[in-house]
């Protein structure tokens, strides 16, 4: 049989079973054999006879990222089972090294090797994929509902996009607006629902979906022992390819999503054109004003357009009447304010009105992942970016950390690699720390500023956040200047950089040579190679 090897696959997991294991991440490497047939791709040159092994290796970190396991004897076959899910992967060998494994005495590596084939179970897959079930195979369209209204809920939801993006073979492609929806039929005093809808590219099979959902709301602290209750994160699989499916563990679409507004509103808002199969289906558009036609008030309320990066919709569980104070929630720069709800002042959107602003919300998706015409960017492409942080704070490893999390969960943005952490003599004020960070992102440039503005806002501008360079995009723009201009005679931006990427270029030199020629190079020093991990610098 053909074989692909894959070798050093690297991660942090929180795996082994002393205490501080389970909260502080270490390295994990992985070294992986997958053997398939390749007689066809051989011949054909198609990709699609083939495994993408850039899937297979973010499989792997998917793994070692994920769920604790006490034993690398668990994670190895956790992660050969996931390998054996890509078709056409008939047999699969899997190490895992620990190169940190707390022991007390000297050595080089831990490691453990299993051999793992699942010739029968493909077999099986292959015959219920011809009878069209809808568990494995190809890449899928899903729509999935978020909702909650215990503690911090928008926090909550922004954390669960995050979580969605982060899933095997999982791609966040749009997310609505958020909404606050009454908490109808329950007990005098029930905190309101927030609500918002996603769009997802996966490569899961729906219940495998369903099961990544459930174990984001089980993180989250949710319990299922009634159906109607409060609950910190509710996720429903509302549509997935337009399947229709009476499955008692997972009906499609959505068996109730025609009679509710808090889930076709944001839906409309996010793709004014989308439909809902089913019998109860039809344009969402046309559902969803239906509901608010029927209504003596409106069942749902905006209540923002951008929550995603913490600061709009931000609070916890809020009251009928703005925050939880009762006064008006206070507006984000450039958005209208909004008056407390009052029972005189129920107005309701005309038709016309609900496809104005769902288009103008869609068109704001789309912004938001890259696709504005003043960005220049060609539509959901993906690109690599350098970000710059500094901070003269004494918590700035913290900042640092919090900020990369915050970059991270932004839909589009992958963190793909992370500089040492480094020491700055500035001349002129206090000392520094500085780090680089290269992250995959389908934001573009302007975005991408505006989000690294808001997480400066967020930490009080205590930490430092520029977009130093983004491939392909030069602008001049006096908000939106890429290449960061003063970034190639900065000693504090190019040796961290240089660290992370030996190979990089900036406006086509060599950073090695811009870091040669920095008048401040003798003013940098590096701290710490495994600042990100928390054990500080050295």
């Amino acid at each position: 049989m053909d074989r692909i090897v894959l070798t050093g696959v690297r991660a942090n997991g929180t795996h082994g079973v002393l205490d501080f294991e389970h909260e502080r991440a270490q390295p994990f490497v992985v070294d992986a054999t997958l053997y398939l047939d390749l007689e066809a791709a051989g011949a054909s040159d198609d990709l699609n006879d083939t495994v993408d092994y850039g899937r297979a290796a973010k499989e792997i970190v998917a793994v070692i990222e994920g769920e604790h396991a006490d034993l690398i004897e668990h994670l190895a076959q956790r992660i050969a089972d996931r390998l054996l899910g890509i078709p056409p992967i008939r047999q699969v060998d899997v190490t895992v090294h620990k190169p940190h494994a707390p022991i007390t005495v000297p050595f080089d590596d831990v490691a453990v090797s299993i051999s793992r084939s699942c010739k029968a179970q493909h077999e099986a897959d292959d015959a219920s994929n011809a009878e069209g079930d809808v568990r494995r195979g190809g890449t899928h369209h899903a729509v999935i509902a978020l909702g909650g209204n215990q503690g911090d809920v928008a926090g909550t939801l922004r954390d669960a996009v995050r979580r969605i993006d982060a899933l095997s073979g999982t791609q966040v492609t749009g997310v609505s607006p958020l909404y606050r929806t009454a908490a109808w039929g329950m007990a005098d005093g029930t905190p309101d629902f927030l609500n918002a809808v996603v769009e997802v590219t996966t490569a899961l099979g729906a219940h495998d979906l369903l099961e990544g959902l459930q174990r984001i709301e089980h993180d989250h602290g949710r319990t299922r022992e009634t159906h109607w209750s409060d609950r910190t994160l509710d996720l429903d699989i509302i549509d997935y390819d337009g399947v229709e499916s009476d499955d008692t563990a997972l009906t499609l679409p959505h068996p109730r999503a025609w009679q509710r507004a808090f889930v076709l509103v944001p839906w409309a808002a996010l793709d004014p054109d989308a439909d809902l199969p089913g019998v109860h289906g039809g344009p969402v558009i046309e559902l969803a004003e239906g509901l608010m036609d029927e209504s003596d008030e409106p069942p749902v309320e905006l209540m923002a357009s951008d929550w995603l990066t913490g600061t709009n919709g931000s609070h916890g569980s809020h009251g009928r009447h703005g925050t939880d104070d009762g006064k008006p929630e206070r507006r984000q720069s450039g958005q209208a304010e909004r008056r407390p709800r009052h029972a005189a002042d129920h107005r309701r959107p005309s038709a016309p009105a609900m496809q104005d602003e769902s288009r103008r919300s869609a068109s704001h998706s789309a912004s938001r992942a890259g696709m504005d015409g003043a960005d220049g960017m060609d539509g959901m492409q993906t690109r690599p970016a350098v970000i710059s942080l500094e901070s003269s704070s004494t918590n700035a490893e913290n900042l640092f950390r919090e900020a990369i999390v915050a970059i991270d969960g932004i839909p589009g943005n992958q963190v793909e690699g992370i500089s040492p952490l480094y020491h700055v003599s500035n001349l002129d004020g206090p000392d520094s720390m500085s780090a680089v960070i290269q992250i995959l992102t389908k934001l573009g440039p302007s975005e991408l500023i505006e989000a690294l503005g808001t997480i400066d806002a967020m930490h009080d501008k205590a930490v430092d956040l520029d977009l130093v360079d983004m491939h392909g995009v030069t602008s001049d723009e006096p908000d939106c200047r890429v290449p960061w201009p003063s970034a190639g005679k900065r000693a504090a931006v190019l040796a961290p950089w240089m660290d992370m990427d030996p190979n990089a270029t900036l406006g086509g030199d060599p950073v090695s040579f811009l870091l040669a020629m920095a008048q401040d190079a003798g003013r940098v020093g590096m701290l710490s190679d495994a600042w990100i991990l928390g054990a500080g610098a050295q």
